[in-house]
């Protein structure tokens, strides 16, 4: 009897102890930690894994109104046909919105989907609301004055970008065009209230805040501003260039990298060869070109070897599935033989050198972070509007990343330092409450990754130093430092 009391009064003290403190699920301390880590990174990595996002920006927010006011501008829509919601419309409605995704090379759903979205908030060309008079000019020398310029450009630097605008056409075709101060020009240049009058008495007007200017064509030629839009100077030099295409008599084009695609979705410096080819079937080829000055070369600091690298800020596919390695100013081609450094701007206009980050998306579009702000190519043309903050593209995912990867499924693994969070385009909030988490959860996994890719082979590499590791997808554990030397390039 004594010996039942004393078991009775261990299992109350036992009892009681266990409603003292919580549970210890023993099977959380004796399952091997690469059986938990299988568990916690394939939901990571297999999430939306039916769904494969386009894009992995946060779309803009585009209502109803806005879309068909911009179907009405081109032409898709007529106002009978517009009532309060795009979703509950007639078909003629969706239908129009379907013509209008089918033009620009959208998927033709009849949507509001995120692609069209884009397209649609992008800032525009209005010349839709003009009409054409002649084919081109019908004289060679042409004058052009400057009535009025827009107050978010200093007046000396946008003179100056006009200037400049005209002769990126001039060169190519057999025309002249210069400025005068005085008197009767043929083309008017100046800046205008939302609507206004046209040379010819003409009522004119831009129709959304969305519209950057517009342009008449020959042989009339004027080119208004929209005095409510506030200019930085590589939008008002690119819009620049696209107005006068029409001012000289090109139309709008459905080719994405055409300087004359009505929405204006990348800055052009220069004139792409489609839009030459246009202009001089028009006007003739270019004059001969006279004999330029000799100038001394600069004096630049020597392109630094890539095998004298110890670190790279980041490696990359591009669109057409080249590998490059970026290293401060410069990025190495990886299939030479020998690869040389080539300064960073020269393949990507504007970007900085030093980048955090760079990954190339299944929109083919490429791109960069570095701190706090993105930048993002597309047919390594910058697209209008960037750089930007990242957290206006990829709200949660913090600056001074080290490293982007890609997921097949198109979702992004981000990591800096010991830390990582997954952004995931589809879901919102696209980052959830439990990042960041530790690399570690990644058995094998260094600290401070320099760089990874998700190559064409089909695996997953992540770089530090001079050194990569193969992330195994079926386990999600890191394998051994390899020499960069033996896969990537000879030294």
């Amino acid at each position: 009897m004594m010996e039942l009391l004393a078991v009775l009064a261990i299992f109350l003290c036992v009892f009681s102890f266990s409603l003292a403190f919580p549970t210890i699920n023993p099977e959380s301390i004796f399952i091997p930690l690469v059986h938990r880590v299988r568990d916690d990174v394939s939901d990571v990595f297999q999430a939306d894994s039916n769904e494969f996002p386009t894009d992995p920006r946060v779309p803009p927010v585009v209502t109803d109104q806005d879309a068909q006011a911009v179907l009405q501008d081109y032409g898709f829509l007529s106002s009978d046909d517009i009532i309060n919601r795009l979703d509950q419309t007639t078909d003629s409605a969706k239908d129009a919105l379907k013509r209008f995704q089918k033009q620009f090379n959208l998927t033709e759903n009849g949507a509001l989907d995120d692609d069209t979205r884009r397209l649609i908030s992008a800032p525009r060309c209005g010349v839709a609301e003009l009409n054409a008079i002649e084919d081109k000019w019908t004289k060679r020398a042409l004058t052009f004055k400057i009535n009025s310029f827009p107050r978010s450009v200093p007046q000396s630097e946008a003179r100056n970008l006009i200037n400049q605008a005209f002769k990126e056409w001039t060169k190519h075709v057999l025309l002249n065009v210069t400025e005068v101060s005085r008197g009767e020009a043929d083309i008017y240049v100046s800046d205008e209230q939302k609507i206004h009058e046209n040379r010819l008495g003409s009522e004119c007007r831009f129709t959304t805040n969305t519209t950057l200017a517009h342009a008449f064509f020959p042989e009339v030629g004027d080119i208004h501003y929209n005095t409510d839009r506030s200019y930085t100077s590589e939008e008002f030099f690119s819009a620049t260039i696209h107005e006068i295409g029409h001012t000289l008599g090109l139309d709008h084009s459905n080719s994405k990298t055409s300087i004359m695609f009505p929405f204006h979705i990348r800055y052009h410096t220069e004139i792409p060869e489609e839009d030459r080819r246009a202009l001089q079937a028009l006007y003739g080829v270019s004059r001969t070109t006279t004999a330029i000055p000799t100038v001394p070369p600069r004096t630049e600091t020597p392109v630094p070897p890539l095998c004298s690298l110890h670190k790279f800020d980041a490696i990359l596919n591009d669109a057409r599935g080249q590998t490059y390695a970026l290293a401060g100013d410069y990025y190495y081609p990886l299939r030479d033989r020998t690869p040389r450094g080539r300064r960073i701007s020269s393949k990507w206009p504007k970007l900085p050198g030093s980048v955090d980050v760079a990954f190339t998306y299944r929109n083919n579009k490429t791109f960069f972070f570095k701190r706090n702000r993105v930048w993002v190519y597309a047919d390594n043309q910058l697209e209008a509007g960037y750089p930007k903050p990242i957290e206006d593209d990829f709200p949660g995912l913090p600056g001074n990343l080290g490293a982007v990867f890609v997921t097949k499924q198109g979702n992004l693994l981000a990591l800096r330092k010991k830390h990582y969070w997954f952004y995931s385009p589809r879901k919102r909030p696209q980052i959830g409450k439990e990042f960041p988490r530790s690399v570690f959860d990644f058995q094998g996994m260094p600290v401070n990754v320099d760089a990874a890719l998700r190559h064409t082979d089909g695996l997953a590499y992540f770089f530090k130093g001079r050194n990569y590791h193969i992330l195994n997808m079926t386990d999600y554990t890191m394998g051994p430092a390899t020499p960069m030397k033996r896969r990537w390039f000879a030294c």
